[in-house]
C-alpha cells in the first residue's frame, strides 16, 4: 500500500498499473490516472492491515489537497499475492475521518490541524 501511495505522489502511473491485478483494471490506464486536475498528495495513514495466506486487506486514509480543498481517500483495499508479488484488486470506499482541531496536521508539518491544513 505504501508503495502505491508513493507512486501516486511521484506520478509513477506505470507502477500503479503494474501493481493493479489485471482482472480488476476495468479499462484503467496511465492516461486516465494522469488526467487533470491532479491532487497534491500529503500523507498516508494506515489504519489497519491483515493477511490470510495470499490475500490481504489494508484500511487507510490518503490525504490530499485538490483546488485548495483538503480531502482524503478512506478505503479498505483488497490485495492478492501471485508469484511473490502483491496486486491491488478492489476497494471499499468509506467516508473520510477528519482530524480534530488540536490533532497534528495530516501533512506532517508538526503544526496543529487548526493552524495548518484546516485553514
Amino acid at each position: 500500500m505504501r508503495s502505491r501511495f508513493c507512486a501516486f505522489f511521484l506520478k509513477e502511473y506505470r507502477y500503479l498499473i503494474e501493481t493493479h491485478h489485471s482482472d480488476h483494471l476495468d479499462g484503467l490506464n496511465e492516461q486516465a490516472l494522469a488526467q487533470d486536475p491532479l491532487p497534491q498528495w500529503l500523507s498516508l495513514d494506515i489504519i489497519s492491515s491483515e493477511q490470510d495466506g495470499d490475500t490481504g486487506q489494508v484500511c487507510f486514509q490518503a490525504w490530499y489537497k485538490l483546488e485548495n480543498e483538503l480531502d482524503a481517500i478512506h478505503e479498505t483495499s483488497d490485495f492478492i499475492k501471485q508469484d511473490g508479488r502483491w496486486f491491488y484488486t478492489q476497494g471499499e470506499q468509506k467516508t473520510p475521518i477528519l482530524p480534530k482541531r488540536n490533532d497534528k496536521c495530516v501533512c506532517h508539518s508538526g503544526k496543529k490541524f487548526k493552524q495548518c491544513c484546516a485553514k
